[in-house]
């Protein structure tokens, strides 16, 4: 059994076929979003800033600054993907240096808590048997005044979620169970994610029944992901920024047309098609809705006339009209009112487990009381069933 990380029980769980073609068929593309990049290079910054404490050196906000853009432009590279076209690699850049300055300005000089390790990793089971394994690494983990262990994840994301959302959290859930595997004698342990781009902390606990549902939760997707066969895309916003989109039957046609000059985009094989099922569609919408309109006035005709047959040109018109009974499906409200009947009555296997079609024979038939009929029938609805049939005159022959 591989040994997992959380960043791919989330990919699986976004997209089964970016997770397959990552982990099982080790694609590996030489890609990276700025977004990705600015948080790496804030995550380095306040690393450094942290390390540093360690060996007493308090860093300014200048010194800090300084080593982000050194880093930056020593990391920089041209495959570096910008997906909004109206900001440039010196805004993402500018936005770094803005995030640190907020963090450093709220927790300066650094001196509530101890330190005990920056992009710390951990390698640890869920289980006794050593078969579901995990991996991953700690923003930093540091310990308070009162023993409580705190582990920090600093977020650069331009969304600020909601406390449920924070307690709801897989990986620092999972990041509380390596600590507590390292440290079998730590009693409290609070996470904290940092918001930078809001100065706002969130800050959840875990109870051990959280935990214990969060392992096992756990365990089942790594069993689910182990005997999977099937690997299917899964549309989402995250799309834009997947680097295999030449291998994703829902983007790889995106990709090869997107290029295209508009007089070849237009005769491209698969965007005419396109064109035409919609200009169809849409003709069929239209010529059924005046369909509709020609056969409610065929019914009222009929009605008015005390007719059965309208002749046309070379055709005539068979008009019916009728009615049947209908009763609550599956997925209606009034359906477990009208379930609880039956049962109470004892009579649920005489209709298939409340098959319709079967309860609509009893009651037509008479089959039960009555009184249970009367019962079932607050539930039932007559719907008409009012139909036209054409046929050509010749047939008559």
């Amino acid at each position: 059994m591989p040994v997992y990380s959380h960043s791919q029980l989330s990919m699986y769980e976004d997209c089964p076929l970016k997770y397959k073609l990552r982990y099982r068929d080790d694609i590996k593309r030489d890609i990276e979003g700025i977004d990705g990049f600015l948080g790496s290079r804030v995550h380095e910054t306040l690393q450094k800033c942290y390390d540093d404490l360690r060996f007493t050196k308090l860093n300014s906000l200048n010194d800090l600054l300084a080593y982000y853009n050194k880093i930056w432009q020593e990391n920089w590279h041209d495959s570096i993907i910008i997906t909004r076209q109206e900001l440039t690699q010196e805004h993402y850049r500018a936005l770094g240096e803005k995030l640190i300055e907020t963090y450093y300005k709220r927790y300066s000089p650094f001196d509530t808590d101890i330190t005990i390790g920056t992009e710390l990793s951990f390698n640890f089971s869920l289980d006794d048997d050593d078969k579901y394994r995990l991996r991953g690494i700690i923003d930093r983990l540091s310990r308070t005044q009162d023993d409580v262990y705190e582990i920090h994840d600093y977020k650069t994301s331009k969304n600020l979620p909601g406390q449920q959302e924070a307690d709801k959290d897989k990986q620092l859930g999972l990041y509380q169970i390596g600590v507590q595997k390292r440290w079998p004698d730590v009693k409290s342990i609070k996470l904290i994610w940092h918001y930078l781009a809001f100065d706002t902390e969130l800050v959840s606990y875990r109870t051990p029944e959280a935990i214990s549902s969060l392992v096992q939760d756990t365990k089942d997707l790594i069993d689910e992901i182990e005997s999977a066969q099937d690997f299917p895309p899964k549309e989402s916003w995250l799309c834009d920024w997947c680097e295999y989109p030449d291998l994703c039957p829902r983007r790889k046609h995106f990709l090869k047309v997107e290029a295209l000059p508009v007089n070849e985009y237009l005769n491209e094989p698969g965007v005419t098609l396109v064109n035409k099922y919609v200009t169809l569609r849409n003709e069929k919408t239209k010529i059924e809705g005046e369909m509709e309109k020609v056969r409610e006035a065929m019914f009222d005709y009929a009605r008015k006339e005390e007719v059965e047959v309208i002749k046309g040109s070379d055709c005539k018109a068979l008009v019916k009209f009728g009615e049947k009974l209908k009763f609550p499906g599956k997925n209606d409200a009034e359906r477990p009112e009208l379930d609880d009947i039956v049962k109470g009555a004892g009579k649920w296997d005489e209709v298939s487990q409340l098959d319709t079609t079967s309860l609509v024979r009893v009651v037509e038939n008479s089959l039960w009381s009555k009184d249970l009929i009367d019962k079932v029938m607050k539930y039932g609805r007559i719907e008409e069933t009012d139909s036209i049939h054409i046929s050509k005159l010749k047939e008559e022959k």
